[in-house]
């Protein structure tokens, strides 16, 4: 089968008849019969073709025929998409400046992230603003009068949003747990805390898979001043970086909103002391923590069904290795951002740029700019998903989405 390169896509190999097929608006007679050809390729084909295909052409290709959207809708074929890299960033504009959100618009390693403002995208919210962000969900609450201490959860990419109901009680601090590769429904959960005393935190829990609020009571095993705000979602818990001690207290929300009363929770130590601020990610089924000193940093992981459950220095990373010659090199100027969630590879940002890194090839892989040229942004969220398709079902499924 001759192939082709899509105009737009340098370098992306597909079949010449998927480039024709994106066009069925024309209806010629040979679109038509090349439709009727393709529709003779076994799956094998047609998975490999879609493996080839960037982020926003493989959706289209779900308008082929119903043959390829039963294919691209296989929970095993969008697994093996590519991770698709977003970002919420602020603006170098002054106080005042609005959230924006960047993504890679295809499967490449280098370039300019698509910009989208977040304030023109959500302006029909009220004057919603973006409060906390997990694995490309947003979670918004509007500060308007009429609306005042409402949630939504959007997907700035597939431009949909859910209304939350009204929660019982004002939080203290909210955040959005999601996991997209909980399962082909994923759900999301918004967890808001509305007091604690000593060890003790008072949570309400909202299930998108229920749609309604639950009030829930968790001994985190420290005290609740120590909870910092670096949370991380995987496999139904949360985790929550914590210091005096130092440790990560995991809480088991996966059942919160089912009936139970009280939320699980238990601590685990840190190899390293944390100042509050270092990523707790999951990456190869691995708990991995990231610390940092003058000029690396420290990666460790922790096989969390191990008998011993030691943790293990896994990487390091220089940041000399990382940062461009001429840019400094000081520990203040780069931060780790996220990990591929099933490589050993990082995604670090430092003025003014993301890079992605192979911790054990010790080499940059690909780099990316956003933001206006020559502008001061600085990264707020960044996660990697395996591709925009989960978020639409996740948000679709709870009987309360508006597109915009």
């Amino acid at each position: 089968m001759r192939c082709v390169c899509v105009a737009g896509h340098p370098g992306s190999s597909v079949p010449p008849s998927v480039v024709a097929a994106h066009e069925l608006h024309q209806k010629t007679p040979t679109t038509i019969i090349i439709i009727n050809e393709m529709a003779r390729l076994n799956n094998d084909v047609v998975t490999e073709i879609l493996l080839r295909l960037p982020v926003k052409s493989a959706a289209r290709s779900q308008c082929v025929s119903k043959h390829w959207r039963a294919t691209i809708s296989d929970d095993y074929v969008r697994r093996r998409l590519a991770p698709h890299l977003s970002l919420v960033y602020f603006p170098d504009a002054g106080k005042a400046a609005s959230p924006r959100f960047a993504s890679a618009s295809a499967a490449s390693s280098t370039g300019l992230l698509e910009d989208r403002d977040l304030g023109d995208l959500f302006s029909f919210l009220d004057g919603a603003v973006a409060c906390d962000a997990s694995n490309g969900l947003l979670l918004l609450r509007s500060a308007s009068a009429s609306a005042a201490g409402r949630f939504f959860v959007a997907d700035p990419v597939a431009r949909r949003w859910a209304a939350l109901p009204p929660p019982p009680t004002d939080a203290m601090l909210s955040t959005l747990a999601f996991d997209p590769s909980s399962g082909p429904s994923p759900s999301y959960r918004v967890i808001n805390f509305t007091g604690w005393r000593g060890r003790v935190g008072e949570l309400e829990v909202f299930s998108s898979e229920t749609g309604k609020w639950a009030r829930r009571e968790a001994d985190f095993g420290v005290m609740a001043g120590s909870l910092s705000g670096s949370m991380h979602l995987h496999a139904g818990a949360v985790y929550v970086l914590a210091f005096e001690p130092d440790c990560i207290v995991r809480m088991d929300v996966s059942v919160a909103g089912a009936g139970e009363e009280k939320v699980a929770c238990e601590t685990i130590e840190l190899p390293e002391p944390t100042d509050g601020d270092g990523p707790v990610t999951h990456s190869g089924g691995l708990l991995h923590y990231v610390t940092s000193d003058r000029d690396r940093f420290n990666v460790w992981a922790l096989d969390e069904a191990a008998s011993d459950r030691q943790w293990k220095l896994k990487h390091f990373v220089k940041v000399d290795d990382v940062v461009e010659e001429g840019c400094g090199s000081r520990a203040g100027e780069i931060r780790f951002l996220a990990m591929h969630p099933d490589k050993d590879v990082a995604y670090l940002w430092y003025p003014w740029k993301v890079v992605e890194y192979d911790m054990a090839r010790k080499e940059i892989t690909g780099t990316w700019e956003f933001g206006e040229k020559d502008q001061k942004n600085r990264v707020f969220k960044t996660w990697l998903v395996p591709s925009s398709f989960y978020l639409s079902d996740c948000l679709a499924h709870d009987g309360r989405i508006m597109q915009c």
